[in-house]
């Protein structure tokens, strides 16, 4: 049976949101968010954060959180991500594939990884709902061919659908990625060793460089839709979720946290 460890980067550092690792969400860090959910999954051999800010180290301390720290010249997740799976392999602790999910998705669904993980390299996607994610840049969008391989990733509403040049009336289905990826060690380390990419550069999307490079990576379609924190607005989105979820179970979640039986609400 194949081993699974998950890794959650985190950068302190972000253009869009500076500190958001640490944003308040519901009275919890979203990186509390994350791990507790990443957490729920049942097949981990272990899950450490992956991060190159002492501050972040520091929380995870506090809330024992497994840490990793890492150095501050990473481009992207998957390059964090290799240099923690040198550091546990070195060390006599790595396993058979590594599971990294980023540290701004505090609704990511652990059910997304009950799917055939068996590739060397396997990502997720969804339906987009609604035109905000369709033409939202922060939103990565994917094509995926009948064998369920990327085609290509963009942040553009990808296909084009203009209805001049259609040649169908079928209504338009865009897929988006979810911001979770499973590797093997030996796939993270070829990841790592290969140079940038023209489309990686012009789309700032790091599955790009692989695509370039002729290395499949295989989608895997998943119900459980995620959203990413990158903005103000998003982690906004993301505790209106979680407060409808509450009310959905027939309870309410306040700014702090605190949780509140209130059945009346509770929909049949």
């Amino acid at each position: 049976m194949e081993t699974y460890i998950g890794i959650i980067p985190a950068r302190y550092q972000s253009s869009r949101f500076p500190g958001k690792p640490l944003c308040d969400i519901l009275g919890k860090p979203m990186i509390q968010r994350v791990y507790e959910s990443v957490t729920e999954w049942d097949k981990w051999k272990a899950v450490y954060m992956a991060t190159d800010s002492e501050i972040i180290g520091e929380k995870c301390k506090e809330l024992n959180i497994p840490c990793i720290m890492t150095r501050k010249d990473h481009r992207d997740c998957l390059d964090r991500a290799s240099e923690v799976v040198d550091i546990l392999e070195k060390g006599g602790n790595g396993a058979d594939k590594y599971i990294i999910i980023q540290g701004d998705e505090p609704l990511f669904d652990v059910r997304t990884l009950n799917a055939d993980l068996s590739p060397s390299i396997v990502n997720f996607y969804t339906k987009v709902m609604g035109n905000y994610e369709m033409y939202d840049s922060n939103t990565v969008k994917v094509i995926v061919s009948k064998n369920q391989k990327a085609i290509y990733f963009s942040r553009y509403s990808i296909p084009y659908h203009n209805e001049r040049t259609k040649r169908v009336n079928d209504g338009v289905i865009i897929y988006k990625q979810i911001c979770a990826y499973v590797f093997t060690g030996e796939m993270l380390k070829i990841y790592n060793s290969l140079n940038f990419t023209s489309l990686e550069n012009m789309e700032g999307i790091g599955l790009n460089r692989l695509i370039e490079n002729d290395i499949e990576v295989q989608m895997r379609y998943t119900k459980y839709d995620s959203i990413g924190v990158d903005t103000p607005e998003d982690r906004d989105r993301a505790e209106n979720i979680i407060k409808e979820r509450y009310l959905n179970a027939g309870q309410s979640i306040d700014c702090d946290g605190n949780v509140t039986d209130c059945d009346k609400y509770k929909k049949p």
